[in-house]
């Protein structure tokens, strides 16, 4: 089997189970596909028999499954490396508890070992995707988390009108909108007031980013509707964003178009890991009480 990594080399835990997967490679008659910046970064790796140095953009074009190793953001690109193709992501959270990722490091050679033997299930996730009208033209934009419009690097608000299949919503006006997933409801959209939507469920959450009137509230819409926007600036831009790794700056009076995406991504479940609420518990501290200094 062909697994492609996608490490993020500035985790101290990366060595280790780097090890640990090429020595399983080598046990299992694997073959893992590894970005030369990780070879560079661990050079006693080269001479691995393995190990096919491969460009990043090649890897998703070429591996049956891509391997995560580092926290959320890790594996959203991943999930880009991904793409159409719709390759299954194993994460491996080499980071802080995240709500993405499916075991831990000291587990890894037990998660590759079930997929191995095929005793793994792949979770779906919906996809959104932005069609942009910039200066004439449509530019295309994917996420697995959100899509956020704001104000850029200025700090003046931004009026932003929405519609949803055709029908006005309103104009958001603040530092922007983010309009995420149910995998995104978790991510800034959560930071933002907006609701943690269940991540098998199709639906949109559309959510205010600083909103200058009380009355702005998040809402949650069917995951087959369309949502429109038009920015208005006054200082005569804003930026698109889509997971917080791929920009686009546009002038005041663009529009954009979100919509559910044509591909779904895949995430391995081993088992390994935590249930959903397990992590809500764990992350969002649930059921716990904060030290107080007062009697």
């Amino acid at each position: 089997m062909i697994f492609g990594l996608i490490p993020n080399l500035h985790k101290p835990e990366l060595a280790e189970c780097l090890r640990d997967v090429v020595a399983w490679a080598g046990a299992n008659d694997a073959r893992l596909l590894l970005p030369p910046a990780a070879v560079e970064r661990f050079p006693e790796l080269s001479d691995e028999p393995v190990l096919d140095i491969r460009p990043e953009d090649e890897i998703g074009t070429l591996a049956e499954l891509l391997v995560a190793m580092g926290g959320d953001g890790t594996i959203l690109a991943a999930l880009r490396h991904a793409g159409s193709r719709g390759l299954p992501v194993l994460g491996i959270n080499l980071g802080s508890l995240g709500f993405l990722a499916d075991t831990s490091p000291s587990h890894v050679t037990e998660a590759l070992d079930r997929v191995r033997d095929g005793e793994y299930r792949v979770e779906e996730r919906m996809t959104i995707e932005a069609h942009i009208r910039v200066k004439g033209e449509t530019k295309r934009m994917l996420a697995a988390n959100d899509i956020v419009v704001d104000k850029g690097e200025y700090s003046r608000v931004i009026d932003i009108d929405a519609e949803v299949d055709g029908e006005f919503l309103k104009r958001f006006t603040g530092d922007g909108l983010i309009v995420a997933t149910p995998t995104g409801s978790t991510a800034y959209a959560l930071a933002a007031g907006g609701p943690i939507v269940e991540p098998g469920m199709q639906a949109l959450v559309v959510a205010p980013i600083c909103p200058h009137m009380l009355a702005s509230r998040p809402a949650v819409i069917p995951g087959h509707s369309e949502v429109s926007l038009q920015v208005r600036s006054k200082h005569g831009t804003a930026q698109i964003t889509g997971d917080g790794q791929e920009r686009i700056v546009i002038a005041s009076g663009d529009t954009l178009v979100i919509r559910r995406g044509e591909h779904v991504n895949k995430l391995v479940r081993t088992g390994l890991g935590l249930p959903f609420y397990e992590v809500l518990r764990t992350k969002l501290k649930w059921g716990f009480r904060e030290p107080s200094e007062r009697s």
